[in-house]
């Protein structure tokens, strides 16, 4: 071997041992990196997207449930118990429902209409009454009172029907015009000089009636111990600035309505609603009360239930019609809209949960407990012309009071309700909704529900009341289903 040879031999194995010490070093590098126990970074992203695709898939499944479990919870009625509308179980306890009363055979179909509520999951507990004619078809009742105290709703209960209220006070307003007493032409501060204030001068009773007062709200919170004094309830009252500076505008008085009627009467008759109501009660067998406090009521007043919050947010997102309406009308400034829906006496509860506080305070637009057959009743009378349909007792009204009562007012948009709604003078109006099979029907409805009805062409008085309000909506589904199959029975009857 030459010397070159062994020096090339030489060089190449150096250049051997260095990369075989290399590839150790690397092999040395990966076992070290390994034992520090941290990943590669592709197998780190690789894990990540893993996870957050397990992730993923977990809230897919979980918010499919949801909506699923959702629908089939807003399909069914907002008393449906949750367990059957939800998963299908224990659906039977739906038909647990205790009735009471009387249905002429005829009316069959109405009881039916009636019942289904309850099955259905609408109702909780309710009364129907209707007259025919001036006969009492149908006078039942169902469910509960009290759903705590397993308490049946019955003909002792009593219920708290809001603006059906109205009615009420209306009728009493046109019999003292009926006898000359007041008239609707007449401007109150000629009964009531005190109210002229704030430019009201010129507001007329039938102004006030069709709720064109410019009363409809007060600008300053009233306390309970305020409102239960006649002589400061009355000075603030009439202190009171026309809502829409003395310009005549149709807007809803909502809480205000009675309490101006009041003052009139108290000036021209010598009494208030309630006053009359105790006069009624004992001519027609009727219950009304509008300050029922006393202790024997406790037991008779039937509270209120509510829908869960996503059933009533989904109630009134329909009852507005439909989301974008809905967030219009969220965003929308409306001052008087509010100031009309907000009971201005400080200090009490929500008016759902009306308490012994607001039981000692008469309002006349809104605290009127009844019970069905005692609206209905007065619907017939009203049905009747003004006149009684029993035997011995008086008439509702005057032939000329009716007369005068039931004259049509002139058509204007209502600002607060947002509708153009024909009334008669009287303050009643006459709801699109309540045209049944070309039946039209005259009178009111309460928050939630209530309702108050009759039609002249058929003499047909209707009432309906109950506990349960899954929205302010009224009159609803509930009611226009009974009073449907009613008037197709009427119809076929003819």
């Amino acid at each position: 071997m030459t010397a070159g040879e062994a020096n090339s031999n030489s060089a190449k194995t150096n250049r051997d041992t260095m990369v075989k010490s290399a590839k150790v070093s690397t092999t040395n590098t990966s076992v070290s990196t390994s034992a520090t126990g941290i990943p590669p970074l592709t197998t780190d992203i690789s894990s990540k997207r893993t996870v957050l695709g397990s992730l993923v898939k977990v809230v897919a499944v979980i918010s499919l449930l949801g909506a699923v479990a959702a629908q089939r919870y807003l399909s069914q009625g907002p008393y449906t118990p949750w367990t059957c509308s939800v998963f299908g179980y224990k659906c039977e306890r739906r038909y647990d429902v205790p009735f009471h009363g009387y249905v002429h055979d005829d009316y069959s179909s109405a009881e039916q209409a009636f019942k289904d509520n309850f099955f259905a999951g609408e109702d909780v507990g309710a009364a129907v009454a209707a007259y025919v004619k001036g006969e009492l078809v149908m006078d039942m009742q169902g469910g509960w009172q009290n759903v705590k105290e397993r308490t049946p709703y019955s003909n002792e209960s009593l219920q708290l029907v809001f603006s059906s209220t109205k009615v009420f006070t209306s009728i009493v307003v046109a019999q003292f015009v009926g006898k000359g007493v007041i008239s609707y032409d007449e401007k109150i501060a000629t009964y009531w000089p005190e109210f002229a204030q704030g430019n009201k001068e010129n507001v007329t009773l039938g102004d006030l009636m069709v709720h064109a007062g410019g009363v409809g709200f007060i600008d300053v919170p009233i306390t309970s111990a305020e409102a239960e004094d006649p002589e400061r309830f009355s000075r603030i009252l009439a202190a009171q600035p026309h809502n829409f500076g003395g310009v005549r505008t149709r807007s809803y008085h909502a809480s205000t309505y009675g309490w101006y009627v009041n003052e009139i009467l108290k000036r021209t008759a010598n009494c208030t609603v309630d006053d009359v109501a105790a006069e009624f009660n004992k001519d027609y067998d009727i219950e009304w009360y509008l300050k029922p406090y006393q202790l024997k009521f406790d037991n008779r007043i039937s509270p209120f239930y509510t829908s869960t919050p996503l059933y009533r947010f989904s109630r009134l997102i329909k009852f507005v019609g439909g989301p974008v309406k809905f967030l219009r009308l969220l965003f929308e400034k409306n001052d008087a809209k509010a100031k009309t829906f907000k009971l201005p006496l400080e200090g009490t509860p929500a008016l759902l949960e009306y308490n012994l506080q607001l039981r000692r305070i008469e309002a006349p637009a809104y605290s009127g407990f009844t019970n069905a057959r005692s609206i209905a009743k007065l619907a017939a009378m009203m049905a009747n012309d003004g006149k009684a349909i029993m035997d011995g007792e008086p008439d509702l009204l005057t032939r000329e009071g009716y007369a005068v009562a039931t004259k049509p007012a002139p058509v204007a948009f209502d600002m607060i309700i947002q509708r153009s709604m024909p009334q008669e003078r009287g303050g009643w109006g006459k709801f699109d909704d309540f045209v049944i099979g070309g039946v039209e029907f005259t009178g009111w409805a309460g928050m939630g529900g209530s309702v108050f009805m009759w039609n002249s062409e058929h003499k047909i008085g209707f009432g309906y009341c109950m506990n349960g309000i899954p929205d302010p909506s009224s009159p609803d589904d509930r009611s226009i289903s009974i009073l449907r199959a009613l008037v197709k029975q009427v119809l076929k009857k003819k």
